[in-house]
């Protein structure tokens, strides 16, 4: 190979140096940015300057030939590592900014589980695969009336739950993924409610059971209304069923009691069979007394209502009781001072009192309260007060609707009832007096005294510790809505002319044709619609009413 002149190394070296910084750098730059992996580029360098070695090792001018070279190589190789520093640099960027978004979105999840757990309306435990709690949230504090949140932290779940469903539900989440059941809850206090629990296994991200997450939901509310429910159904079927009996039995004493009266006219009053006819009315009349009774309960007694202060009745009430209850029964008013009227028929707002009070009574005086008690002392309290309840507290009450009340109650210190009795309390003829001592019909007209009225009424009552009667009526706020209605008035007198009765009990038109004929009338008689419209179209002249 031919020996390189002195010009044509100047030229090379000078060239090389004119390439050895920038140029050089970027050249190595755009290779990189090509894809072209360092160790080629090193393995390329190497094998260039050891043929220029080896070419020029007899040339005097060959060392600073390959000291040029270095040089230009050094810059390239330079160029070439920053390129692929700031690729590195770039990708570790996104890698970090990547990381960063993770992590961040991740944060914000836990946040949000745990706020979420933290502000349900549910109660949430987390325990240990062997029970051992780990973790509760406010509302399960709440509901098992423990506001100190470490007290529960590392006790066994038999501390919440009684030491059979315990048992039951590690079992059950041993042999499945999840377990539910509903349950009576006791609070430190004593007090209970009904609760819902739903347990499942909480896994890791290697599908291994590590614990038990509970929720427990209080469903004291939704029971009560779903037995409100079916009583309100029960009672409303007992309606009608009491109400076909009510009209099928005053036919039959109106046309005892019409005829019993026919009767006594054509009698003298010192005759036997005067007596005999005045014993029939008088029995009449008490069957008559329990038809009235039963018609308050199947709300066919609307009453004469008008504006009414029922803080009157309530003392009116009170009087009398006070001279007719035993002087071992205290009776205690407490009266709210503007209370507002209501429109009510005063009449029924009396019998509604003295019935309750008068149960109040009895459970005071029964032989169990002497028994338990060395002396007795019976407290009767009477209360009234204005009420207002919005939609959430007139949800806890079958059909209640959002408004203003005046609240009634009647509470006393008695045997109190259990749970069986509330739920038949207002049937009629249900009683648990002894034999002799009443009929059952005293709170069934209270209830139907109560509908009749657009209100509704709560029982609250518990063995050995007195009941509490409330009594809810709709408080009237103008003047206008509470206009007495006017009395009339018809005086039955004797008279003339020809009457078509109409009437489908024979027994009952029997007796309105001879009473008719008693005042002077003549009567034509129809035993149904259809045989009323022959007769009146074949003597229409004839008949005046």
């Amino acid at each position: 190979m031919r020996q390189l002149g002195q010009e044509e190394v100047v030229f090379i070296e000078s060239y090389l140096k004119k390439l050895r910084s920038e140029e050089a750098k970027e050249r190595g730059k755009t290779l990189k940015k090509e894809g072209l992996g360092i160790q080629c580029v090193l393995a390329a360098a190497d094998h260039i300057t050891g043929f220029l070695l080896n070419q020029l090792q007899a040339d005097a001018n060959s060392t600073a030939l390959v000291k040029a070279m270095n040089t230009y190589f050094k810059a390239f190789i330079s160029g070439y590592i920053e390129a692929l520093i700031d690729e590195t640099l770039k990708n570790q960027e996104q890698i970090r900014k990547a990381l960063s978004t993770a992590l961040e979105s991740q944060r914000r999840e836990l946040l949000i589980k745990n706020h979420a757990i933290e502000t349900s309306i549910n109660g949430v435990m987390l325990t240990e695969l062997d029970g051992k709690i780990t973790y509760t949230n406010p509302s399960f504090r709440r509901m098992w009336g423990e506001p100190d949140p470490e007290k529960m932290i590392g006790a066994p779940i038999s501390q919440v739950l009684d030491s059979e469903k315990a048992n039951h539900l590690i079992n059950e989440l041993e042999k499945g993924e999840g377990w539910h059941t509903e349950t009576t809850g006791r609070r430190p206090d004593g007090s209970t409610f009904d609760v819902e629990i739903t347990a499942s296994k909480i896994r890791d991200a290697q599908d291994n059971p590590v614990g038990i997450m509970a929720i427990f939901v209080d469903v004291t509310q939704r029971k009560r209304l779903e037995a409100q429910f079916r009583q309100s159904q029960k009672m409303e079927a007992l309606g009608q069923l009491a109400g076909g009996i009510v009209h099928d039995f005053n036919n039959l004493l109106t046309a005892v009691s019409g005829f019993t009266q026919l009767a006594l006219m054509d009698v003298t009053p010192e005759g036997k069979q005067y007596q005999d006819f005045m014993q029939i009315k008088i029995a009449t009349d008490r069957g008559k007394g329990l038809t009235d009774q039963l018609r308050y309960f199947t709300r066919e007694t609307k009453g004469e209502k008008q504006p009414l202060d029922l803080n009157r009745i309530v003392e009116e009430t009170a009087l009398l009781l006070k001279r007719t209850f035993p002087k071992e029964v205290t009776i205690r008013l407490k009266l709210a001072p503007n209370l507002r009227l209501v429109s009510a028929d005063a009449s029924q707002m009396s019998q509604l009192l003295m019935n309750l009070c008068v149960n109040a009574r009895d459970a005071m005086m029964s032989e169990k309260m002497y028994r338990q008690a060395k002396s007795l002392r019976g407290l009767l309290i009477m209360e009234s007060r204005n009420v207002e309840l919005d939609a959430h507290a007139a949800s806890r009450y079958m059909n209640a609707e959002p408004g203003s009340y005046v609240r009634v109650s009647v509470s006393d210190n008695g045997t109190g009832m259990s749970s069986d009795v509330i739920d038949r309390l207002f049937e009629p003829f249900y009683t648990t007096k002894d034999e002799g001592n009443g009929i059952g019909l005293g709170l069934a007209v209270v209830y139907g005294i109560v509908q009749n009225h657009g209100g509704f009424l709560d029982v609250k009552s518990q063995v050995g510790k007195g009941s509490t009667f409330e009594i809810y009526l709709p408080g009237e706020e103008t003047e206008e809505s509470l206009k007495p209605t006017e009395r009339t008035s018809q005086e039955l007198a004797q008279g003339h002319g020809n009457v078509l009765v109409v009437e489908d009990e024979p027994q009952v038109r029997q007796m309105a044709v001879r009473t008719l004929q008693r005042c002077g009338y003549n009567v034509t008689m129809a035993e149904n619609g259809l045989h009323a419209i022959s007769l009146y179209e074949s003597n229409k002249k004839d008949i005046d009413l």
